[in-house]
């Protein structure tokens, strides 16, 4: 079994800063040989009647994001502006890979977003709106899909590659926290994991799986979530191996990612054995 990603190419997206957890995932396919495509949101020709405070927040994160990508994984790493939300922008993304003859052995989907989640409250359930819960919907699972189309329509996923989505607990359950309409949208991921494994499994070989995580603080999106510090405590406290690291994650992503593999359509759980509790 070859445990190393050297001469293969991966996408990496949901990088935002040095505390991402997609940021340790990509550290661990570049100490593994892997060629990295790092992705981020960022101001394109897609994005139109956007606001003063729009444009300079897609300018910022972006340049946030390249910051990050360029001190901590090196001029090696293309990076490329993707708002998942404009198919446009997808398919440009993919034109690019096409036009330079890139081909695409694995890709990270680490992607979320939940607009009833502002400053450390999360919104009730029953007082979420369709435009709110499309929202989540749209950018937390279905860009899963919509970007392995793109690539998938233009033959850029090679034979026998590897995706993961990361998703979460709760996804499955009512968790110790509020998670509501993101654990929706969560579900909605996992479940499209599982079809996807089956076609592109048939068709090309190519293994399709989701990671649950550990809750984690650390990362700006973790930090945004009520009650995570709690349960990030209770957690270690609770789970047979205490909480997994960030570390941990990026291993069973590069393990899933790694030539050879027989593993799709699975939901695995890097907690420590959290989810086994009652």
């Amino acid at each position: 079994m070859n445990y190393n990603l050297s001469g293969r190419t991966v996408i990496i997206t949901g990088i935002t800063d040095s505390s991402s957890l997609a940021l340790v995932i990509a550290k661990e396919c570049k100490q593994l040989g892997a060629n990295l495509i790092c992705t981020g949101l960022g101001k394109t020709e897609f994005h139109k009647n956007l606001s003063e405070a729009g444009l300079s927040f897609l300018e910022r994160t972006y340049s946030d994001f390249t910051k990050t990508v360029k001190s901590e994984l090196g001029d090696d790493a293309i990076t490329y502006p993707l708002d998942v939300t404009i198919q446009a922008n997808i398919d440009a993304f993919a034109d690019f890979l096409q036009s330079n003859k890139i081909k695409i052995h694995s890709f990270l989907h680490s992607i979320a977003m939940d607009k009833t989640i502002r400053q450390g409250k999360v919104k009730p359930i029953m007082t979420i709106s369709r435009e709110e819960f499309m929202d989540a919907m749209n950018v937390s699972a279905f860009s899963l899909l919509a970007l392995t189309q793109s690539l998938y329509q233009r033959n850029l996923l090679v034979e026998g590659g590897s995706i993961v989505a990361l998703s979460y607990l709760g996804a499955e359950k009512v968790v110790s926290h509020p998670y509501k309409n993101i654990g929706v949208a969560k579900s909605a991921l996992e479940r499209l994991v599982k079809e996807m494994a089956m076609e592109l499994g048939k068709e090309k070989q190519i293994q399709v799986n989701a990671i649950r995580f550990s809750p984690y603080r650390a990362s700006k999106a973790g930090s945004a979530i009520e009650g995570l510090e709690q349960a990030e405590n209770s957690c270690e406290e609770l789970s047979p191996l205490g909480n997994a690291k960030a570390k941990d994650l990026a291993e069973e992503v590069a393990y899933l990612f790694r030539p050879g593999n027989r593993i799709t359509g699975e939901i695995r759980h890097v907690d420590g054995g959290y989810h086994i509790r009652g």
